[in-house]
C-alpha cells in the first residue's frame, strides 16, 4: 500500500476530512453572518375566499431554518424604515462624524386575531415586497405565493454567498487533488 495512503487514510476518508475541514473553516463564519442578518421565506396561502394565512421562516446559510411563525387571516401589511443615523467619534452629540449606519426596513404583518410579526427586510426591497403581498391579498387569485427576502444584502447575502462559493472552490480543489493523487502545488526542490 502507498505510504501516503497509510498516513492519510483511504480516498473516501480523505474526502470526508476535506469536506469537514472546509465546513469548519468557511461555513461557520457564514453561519454567524447570516444569523445576524438572516434571510426569510414569506409564504402566503389562500384559505377560502376571504382569508390568507402567512408563514415566515427565518433561515441561516439560506437553507437552514431557525424559526417559523404563522399568522392566520393576514391583514394589509405595513412597513417602516428605521433611519440608521450617523456614527460619531467620541461624544455622541458633538463628536466628529466618522460614518453612517445603514437604514433598516421592517415589514409588519398582522393577523385578524391581533397577533403581529415583524420581518426585517432590506429597505431597497421593502416597498416591492409590501406591494407584492398587497396585490396577492386584494387582486391575486393564485392559491399561494412564496417570497424570499433578506434583511441586509451585504451581510445576509453577498458576504456569506462569497464565503460559501470560496468554500466550494477549495473543497473541489482538494477533492481533485485527492482523487488524482496530484498535489495542489508543486514543491520547488532546487537549491
Amino acid at each position: 500500500m502507498d505510504k501516503r495512503m497509510e498516513e492519510k487514510g483511504s480516498r473516501p476518508v480523505q474526502l470526508v476530512k476535506a469536506l469537514w475541514g472546509c465546513t469548519l473553516l468557511f461555513c461557520i463564519p457564514g453561519l454567524f453572518l447570516t444569523f445576524v442578518a438572516p434571510s426569510a421565506v414569506i409564504e402566503l396561502t389562500r384559505v377560502g375566499e376571504e382569508r390568507v394565512d402567512v408563514t415566515v421562516v427565518r433561515k441561516v446559510l439560506f437553507v437552514v431554518p431557525i424559526s417559523e411563525r404563522r399568522i392566520e387571516g393576514l391583514l394589509a401589511p405595513k412597513s417602516q424604515v428605521i433611519d440608521g443615523g450617523v456614527i460619531r467619534e467620541g461624544r455622541r452629540s458633538t463628536g466628529k462624524i466618522v460614518g453612517e449606519a445603514e437604514d433598516e426596513g421592517v415589514l409588519v404583518l398582522e393577523g385578524l386575531g391581533g397577533e403581529s410579526l415583524d420581518v426585517h427586510i432590506s429597505p431597497k426591497s421593502l416597498d416591492d415586497t409590501q406591494d407584492e403581498i398587497q396585490y396577492f391579498l386584494t387582486e391575486g387569485n393564485e392559491p399561494s405565493m412564496r417570497l424570499w427576502v433578506v434583511s441586509n444584502w451585504k451581510f445576509g447575502l453577498i458576504l456569506p454567498g462569497g464565503i460559501l462559493v470560496f468554500c466550494l472552490a477549495i473543497f473541489l480543489a482538494a477533492s481533485w487533488s485527492i482523487i488524482t493523487g496530484k498535489p495542489l502545488a508543486r514543491r520547488d526542490t532546487s537549491p
